[in-house]
């Protein structure tokens, strides 16, 4: 049956619950020559080096995040890599991993990655129920979304001031511990009678936008897309700080592997 306006206010009704956390000492790696970052990034090897944090049991494969940056040490992209494997042997419950980004890397802005896996998706039905990933990227400690309480309604409602906030972004009522409170484009496909595949979604917690997080399904992921999406800018930006005006999605061969990136990052001086 055809999705409606319907799904998006029943969706806007529950909070998105996740379980298990982890977490792994940062390290860093300097690309080589023949790093595997998609072929994009590679292209701009000469002018740029990525830096790797620890890499993780995901599946049967392994997980790690990375930052790209210039030759002054800028920002110009961060991103999660999945090997092929990681995509097979899941657990058949949902599951979180929590990635770190290379120490003093990127100028430190993003802290750390939060991956969740849900095999049978989420809230609503007929919308999110698929088996998809969750990639979060945190511009806070992963100690401070730990402490991120189920009882902290107050901080959930708190809501950025408007022009933090992107066009067509609604905020779902709530939030969820251990992560935040969750925005969603309400121009998605999903809200419009088509099938979720991507989307992307904002997170806030007490006033301030402290996570972006792509949520893309299995079945998306095995296609082995390569796609490059811009994303809607708000009018300002609450903290200085270097900012994606586009995400990618991508599967490469040398390596076999997934990447999803935030790229193009942009500084903008807080307000």
């Amino acid at each position: 049956m055809k999705k409606s306006v319907r799904f998006l206010l029943f969706f806007l009704a529950i909070p998105v619950l996740f379980v298990m956390e982890g977490c792994q000492k940062n390290e860093e790696v300097l690309a080589p020559s023949d790093s595997n970052m998609d072929s994009e990034l590679v292209l701009k090897s000469k002018s740029l080096n990525t830096f790797f944090g620890p890499s993780i049991p995901v599946g049967n494969g392994v997980a790690r995040a990375w930052v790209s940056v210039d030759k002054q040490g800028t920002p110009t992209a961060v991103g999660i890599n999945l090997s092929e494997m990681a995509l097979s042997g899941l657990p058949d419950e949902p599951a979180q991993f929590v990635l770190d980004f290379p120490d003093m890397k990127g100028k430190n802005f993003y802290k750390h990655a939060l991956v969740d896996w849900n095999p049978e998706g989420h809230e609503p039905p007929g919308v999110y129920d698929l088996p998809h990933f969750d990639f979060h990227f945190y511009i806070v400690p992963n100690e401070e979304r730990m402490a991120i309480g189920p009882d902290d309604l107050n901080k959930f409602d708190n809501a950025p001031d408007s022009k933090y906030v992107p066009p067509m972004y609604w905020k779902i009522p709530g939030g969820v511990p251990q992560m935040g409170a969750h925005w969603v484009d309400v121009t998605s496909p999903e809200f419009n009678g088509g099938i979720f595949t991507k989307t992307f979604i904002w997170g806030s917690y007490d006033g301030s936008f402290i996570f972006w997080e792509p949520m893309i399904t299995l079945d998306y992921l095995l296609t082995q897309p390569d796609e490059v999406i811009p994303l809607p800018q708000p009018e300002a930006f609450q903290k200085d700080g270097w900012y994606a005006t586009n995400y990618k999605i991508s599967y490469t061969t040398s390596p076999n592997q997934y990447t999803i990136a935030l790229t193009d990052l942009m500084f903008h001086a807080g307000e």
